[in-house]
């Protein structure tokens, strides 16, 4: 029982410290701040990859799809990036059982992740409501990962990890906007 919650809570985590760092970045202009939660953020990322391999292709979906929609803009994300390497180094990687099932995986993941990326920035511009609002709140691939834990029920808990990364990514950026009005 105690693993589930230090998994799940792994997930929340990496989610928070990753808006965290974005934030203090873009909107609280503290670029030496945030090194520190995106530094925490990549080993949280790093760890949870090693845990399985339905982790390590989500989460590595997740960064794939971050780099290619060109969201990786300040410095300060390297240090992100190198404790994930750093983890998955000292962590190994997961079995694989099926280099086939994961790589199909990874392209509809990747997919998905891209589609939120770009949709995102539409939603920004704020036209059609309802889809302005499933876009900012990036739930392509959160739909996505729970439709395809139907076809690989070992994927599930990955899923509900998303959702859970998903809850700390909003609730940083909750709290942050807070702190600027």
């Amino acid at each position: 029982m105690i693993e589930w919650l230090l998994y799940y809570a792994a997930y929340l985590m990496a989610g928070l410290t990753l808006k965290l760092g974005d934030d203090l970045l873009d909107e609280l202009n503290r670029p030496n701040a945030a090194v520190v939660p995106l530094a925490l953020s990549g080993v949280l990322f790093g760890q949870i990859m090693t845990l399985s391999e339905w982790d390590l292709v989500l989460l590595g979906a997740i960064v794939l799809g971050v780099l290619l929609s060109g969201k990786v803009n300040r410095p300060q994300f390297l240090v992100g990036f190198i404790m994930i390497v750093a983890s998955l180094l000292l962590g190994g990687i997961p079995v694989i059982t099926s280099g086939a099932v994961l790589f199909a995986l990874l392209l509809i993941l990747l997919l998905a992740a891209i589609v939120d990326e770009r949709g995102n920035d539409w939603a920004d511009s704020g036209e059609r409501q309802w889809m302005s609002s499933f876009f900012y709140y990036r739930f392509t691939l959160k739909v996505a990962v729970i439709l395809l834990s139907i076809m690989w029920l070992d994927f599930f808990a990955a899923a509900v990890g998303l959702w859970l990364f998903d809850l700390g990514y909003e609730l940083a950026g909750v709290s942050v906007s807070r702190l600027t009005t």
